[in-house]
């Protein structure tokens, strides 16, 4: 829950900042983040400490340039997708003076000039902790944040000298973490990850139908549950049943995945992926990566890899043990690749594995990929909470983003995996950035496979979980709801004004997700991770789906379609709108104890709900052996994030129809 300082913190804020395109770019003073005032401050960082930062200059007529970006994704535009090249952005650049004034006044506070943008729109410095404070005249803290270290400037930065007014924005003085959207289903009674199986069978791959089902949901049933040598209290819960009878997980395989989005049409009309190449950002790793990518290829019947179809770049460098260790992305780096792989089976995977999880380094990769021109289709599993950010810290993230929207790259982003972050409402500050960018696609998550009243459908991601009972003989009463197991995140941003493309949505800033893909873990996808098979999903595993299936439409289209999430609006007739699931056998009990009997209603046993009352909730026998622990679990509840009729903050716009959703983009180009 959100605290009262936090309240404060953002009232004031929201109280100090009007929506207005240009407000980013219009001050070369970079304000404390937000972060500051939510983490424990443990002093001055080491003033030996180093660290990269990218120092983005103004251009030359800032306002031109964001018109001219418009312009490329606007039908009635003459330049509609005729993406900018390098004389197209000398247009604006700063002149090259500017990049030596700002190189210059870098190298005088004992910077190192690390890079320059190919077309001088940034300059990457590196340099120790008191160069740094000294060249932005700014103090450098050691912050603590959700058990993450991180560095943030404690006091308003600026370049010193006549060169200051040269910048736009600053980033890496602030060093967030992001973090990976990634969700395994868990046991809730330890909120431990379910176990995971070894991907052999002796010296042969295993037969991942012995172990995993997409039959994941049952007839309605009822449970007697007692109290260990006690006549009281006792209880009787009735209603949908999740697992029922088995001991399999739900985890779904790359053909089901095929088949649920409607993909074969394209593959069998040669729509595979082929020549294309998709990028893929992921921390450092800490596990040989490319076995389990052909571990998971050999047991689904996909593709083999080879040198040819999959290859790992390091754009900053290779990590460090230390930074494996620190930072392991193993298993979201796994989702990414494996199922980018299964979506878009004959495209090339270009991997990309940062040196650490630090922005400035994902900023940094995402302006490597656009440089070389070395994929228009970036995938991007990460992000933090918008609360922790603020507007000026943004500016240089925002200017990459916007570079690569101009350049026909699309970028995707996961909105989220904790709904709206506990804050209780959608425009509190837990939408993710960097998916709140108005230059990325933001992907939202689903749950798949639920029973509807006419067969299996689509559903906003979102579990709520309760615990009934431990054992058949260990009733809890009163039964513990243990809240949000996790959601699609979504929500209004406070810090990106609304772009042209969303002016029918509702609000002032930034809309997302724009689009979802399956995200919940309880219907999630087999993963191969470090040697074992897995269930996992998030919207690590929904950014890769629909990234992948953009890829696609790139093909179709014989060149790149550019940013996604624009082109959405006129591509409604090939998305399947996401729309609230109620069902009238959701779990329903009564608790005789020495007081009496308690009654719970559907909605009384999973709090909390706020306004959602359309939902799909099931009993679930969590110990794999008949023994009892049953648990109340939902699909559709998403914190205050809610499910509706057309756009939504949970799913956007909705889901793709597969092969009419790839043949209808491509129409666009």
């Amino acid at each position: 829950m959100k605290t009262d300082i936090q309240k404060m913190a953002l009232g004031v804020f929201l109280c100090s900042f009007s929506f207005s395109g240009p407000f980013i770019y219009a001050q070369s003073l970079v304000e404390v983040p937000r972060l500051v005032g939510q983490a424990v401050d443990h002093g001055s960082v080491p003033a030996q400490q180093e660290s990269n930062v990218t120092v983005h200059l103004k251009l030359h007529n800032e306002a031109a340039f964001g018109e001219a970006v418009e312009g490329l994704y606007d039908p009635a535009s003459p330049n509609y997708h005729h993406w900018m090249t390098e004389s197209d952005f000398a247009k604006y650049a700063p002149s090259s003076d500017e990049v030596e004034a700002v190189k210059g006044e870098l190298r005088s506070r004992g910077l190192s000039i690390v890079s320059v943008d190919q077309n001088g729109f940034s300059v990457r410095a590196h340099g120790t902790a008191v160069n740094l404070e000294r060249a932005f005249q700014t103090q450098l803290h050691l912050l603590e944040y959700q058990g993450r270290s991180i560095t943030a400037n404690v006091t308003p930065a600026k370049l010193t000298g006549a060169a200051g007014d040269l910048i736009a924005g600053i980033t890496g003085l602030t060093s967030y973490s992001l973090k990976p959207q990634f969700k395994r289903p868990l046991d809730v009674r330890t909120g431990k990850p379910l176990p995971g199986i070894s991907q052999k069978a002796g010296s042969a791959l295993v037969n991942l139908a012995a172990a995993y089902t997409n039959q994941c949901f049952g007839s309605p049933s009822s449970e007697y549950l007692t109290t260990a040598g006690a006549t009281l209290p006792v209880g009787l819960y009735s209603g949908n049943t999740y697992l029922p009878g088995t001991t399999l997980q739900c985890g779904w395989t790359p053909d089901q995945i095929q088949d649920h989005y409607g993909l074969y049409s394209a593959y069998v009309n040669g729509i595979t992926g082929a020549g294309q190449t998709i990028a893929i950002l992921d921390g450092p790793t800490n596990s040989d990566y490319t076995t389990d990518l052909t571990n998971f290829s050999v047991a689904t019947g996909l593709p083999a890899i080879t040198r040819a179809n999959y290859q790992v770049i390091f754009p900053d460098g290779v990590p460090t043990p230390f930074a494996d260790r620190q930072y392991d992305a193993t298993p979201e780096t796994q989702i990414d690749i494996e199922w980018s792989h299964a979506i878009a089976p004959k495209a090339k995977i270009d991997l990309f594995i940062l040196p650490t999880d630090d922005w400035e380094e994902f900023e940094y990769a995402i302006q490597y990929i656009v440089n070389h021109k070395l994929a228009k289709v970036i995938s991007v599993s990460y992000g933090l909470p918008e609360a922790l950010f603020s507007p000026a810290i943004l500016r240089g993230f925002e200017r990459t983003l916007k570079i690569a929207a101009a350049a026909g790259v699309a970028v995707q982003f996961s909105s989220g995996d904790v709904g709206d972050q506990g804050l209780g409402s959608p425009g509190a500050g837990g939408d993710l950035y960097p998916g709140a960018s108005e230059y990325v696609t933001s992907i939202g998550g689903t749950s798949i496979g639920i029973p509807g009243p006419n067969g299996p459908v689509d559903v906003g991601w979102g579990n709520n979980a309760t615990i009934l009972s431990t054992t058949q003989d260990g009733l809890l009463d009163p039964p513990f709801a243990t809240g949000l197991a996790g959601g699609s995140g979504g929500g209004e941003s406070s810090l990106i004004a609304k772009p042209s493309w969303q002016s029918k949505l509702m609000g002032t800033g930034r809309e997302q997700p724009d689009i979802s893909a399956l995200g919940d873990p309880y219907t999630g996808a087999i993963t191969f991770v470090a040697g074992q098979v897995i269930v996992s999903a998030g919207t690590s595993l929904a950014a890769p789906i629909f990234s992948s299936l953009w890829l696609l439409a790139d093909q179709a289209a014989g060149e790149s379609l550019g940013q996604a999430a624009p082109m959405l609006p006129k591509l409604l007739g090939a998305i399947r709108d996401v729309v609230p699931l109620g069902s009238s056998s959701n779990v329903t009990g009564a608790i005789i104890d020495s007081s009496g009997t308690t009654s719970y209603s559907a909605a009384a046993l999973v709090p909390p709900l706020f306004s959602t009352t359309d939902f799909y909730s099931t009993l679930w026998d969590q110990s794999g052996d008949g023994s009892g622990a049953f648990i109340d679990l939902t699909f559709g509840t998403d914190s205050s994030l809610k499910v509706t009729k057309g756009w939504d903050d949970v799913t956007g716009y909705g889901v793709p129809k597969g092969y009419a959703f790839i043949k209808m983009a491509a129409s666009l180009k």
